[in-house]
C-alpha cells in the first residue's frame, strides 16, 4: 500500500492545464438515494479482502450497492485516472491513494468536492486528517521498527540509524524512500518538507550499506532472517507482522512520527457519484474501522470508533503520546519529482 507515487505532480498537472473543465449537471447526491455498482480503484491483497470483508459486503450490499474492485499499483491506477480525465464518464467511482497523492490529484482538479450532505459521516473525521477533497480512510505512525533480539537499546531518533552500531543493518523501502527523506528532514531540519536539504543523510545510508527493498512485505523477512536490524515502516506493519509471528518491535522517534494516511475520493468523472459518495461514508462507518483496526493495525481517523480490548492493548500508542506529524503534501509536491530523479541514480551508482 505504499508504493511510491507515479506518474510525476508535473505530468498531472501538464494534463490538467491542457484539458478544459467538464461540466456536470447538478444533482442531491446523498448517500442514502445510492444503488447501483460502484466502481473502486484499490490496492490489490489483504486491503482489497478488507475492504470487501468490511465495507463492500456488510455495508453496501444490503443497500443494493454492488461494489466492483479495479485493484493495482497506485502508480497505474493513478495514470488510468489522468488517462480518462478528459471523458464525460470514466471507469471509475472512488480511487484510494496515498494521502500525497490525493492532494496532487485534487491541484489537478480531478476530484469531486465533499461535504456534509454528499458524506454525513464526514463530521466524525478527526480534525487533523479533514480535507475538502477526500476522506481519510485509515492511518498509521512512521516508526522505527528493530529485532528486540539484536537490538537491546530500543532506537530514540532518526538520528540512530545514521550511527556506527547499525552500518549495513538498516532497511528503506524502495517504494516508500520519501518517507525516511521526511523523517530525516524532521530529524535533521525541523521540517519534514525540507527533504532536499537531506540528501547527504540518505547517501550516507546508502553508501553505509543500508539495504533496499522493491516490496514492503519483504522488510518483515529482513528482520527475522539477520539481514537488516532497524527500519523506518508504519506502527500498523510491525503490529501485523508480529501478529503474524516476526519478533519486531517498534520505537517512536522523539522528534515525532510522520503520519501515513490512506485516502479515498470520488473522480469528477466518476459514473455513479451517489453511489461513490455512499462508499465513502461506509468507509468512514465504526464497524469498518475497527475491523481494518483489529485485522491491519491501523487506527481509526474518526472520533466514535474508540477500541477496546485485545485490539485497543494491541494498538495503544505509548505514554505520552508520540507527536504525529501529516505530510506537508504542498512542499512535498514541489519537490518529489526532483528528488525521485536524485534517488533513482543514488541508487543506480552505490
Amino acid at each position: 500500500m505504499t508504493e511510491l507515487f507515479k506518474p510525476s505532480r508535473r505530468s498531472i498537472l501538464t494534463l490538467a492545464a491542457g484539458a478544459a473543465a467538464t461540466p456536470f449537471a447538478p444533482a442531491i447526491l446523498r448517500a442514502q438515494q445510492a444503488s447501483g455498482t460502484v466502481v473502486m480503484s484499490t490496492w490489490g491483497g489483504d486491503y482489497a479482502k478488507l475492504l470487501t470483508q468490511n465495507i463492500d459486503n456488510p455495508l453496501l450490499k444490503p443497500k443494493g450497492i454492488e461494489v466492483v474492485q479495479d485493484a493495482g499499483t497506485e502508480p497505474t491506477r493513478v495514470a488510468k485516472a489522468i488517462a480518462q480525465r478528459r471523458l464525460p464518464r470514466g471507469s471509475v467511482d472512488v480511487i484510494s491513494v496515498q494521502a500525497p497523492a490525493a492532494f496532487d490529484l485534487e491541484e489537478a482538479g480531478m476530484l469531486e468536492p465533499l461535504d456534509e450532505s454528499k458524506v454525513p459521516n464526514l463530521k466524525y473525521v478527526q480534525k487533523t486528517f479533514a480535507t475538502p477533497y477526500s476522506i481519510p480512510h485509515i492511518y498509521s505512525p512512521q516508526v522505527i521498527a528493530y529485532s528486540p533480539e539484536r537490538v537491546k537499546e530500543p532506537p530514540k531518533s532518526f538520528s540512530d540509524l545514521t550511527s556506527e552500531r547499525y552500518v549495513g543493518k538498516v532497511g528503506i523501502l524502495d517504494n516508500s524512500y520519501i518517507w525516511v527523506a521526511m523523517a530525516a528532514a524532521l530529524k535533521e531540519q525541523g521540517d519534514a518538507g525540507k527533504i532536499a536539504e537531506v540528501k547527504a543523510v540518505m547517501e550516507k545510508l546508502i553508501k553505509s550499506g543500508a539495504k533496499t527493498y522493491t516490496s514492503t512485505e519483504a522488510f518483515a523477512p529482513g528482520i527475522k532472517s539477520g539481514e537488516i536490524d532497524v527500519g523506518l515502516v508504519w506502527f500498523a506493519r510491525v503490529l501485523f507482522w508480529s501478529k503474524g509471528g516476526v519478533e519486531m518491535k517498534a520505537a517512536f522517534p522523539a522528534e515525532g512520527c510522520l503520519t501515513y494516511v490512506s485516502s479515498m475520493a470520488v473522480l469528477k468523472n466518476a459514473p455513479n457519484k451517489a453511489a461513490a459518495f455512499a462508499y465513502l461514508n461506509a468507509a468512514l462507518e465504526p464497524a469498518a474501522q475497527r475491523g481494518f483496526a483489529d485485522s491491519m493495525g491501523y487506527h481509526p481517523t474518526i472520533t466514535n470508533a474508540a477500541l477496546e480490548g485485545d485490539v485497543a492493548q494491541r494498538l495503544a500508542l505509548p505514554e505520552p503520546a508520540p507527536k504525529l506529524i501529516p505530510a506537508p503534501y504542498p512542499q512535498l509536491s514541489a519537490v518529489r519529482d526532483d528528488m525521485n530523479d536524485w534517488w533513482r541514480r543514488l541508487l543506480e551508482r552505490r
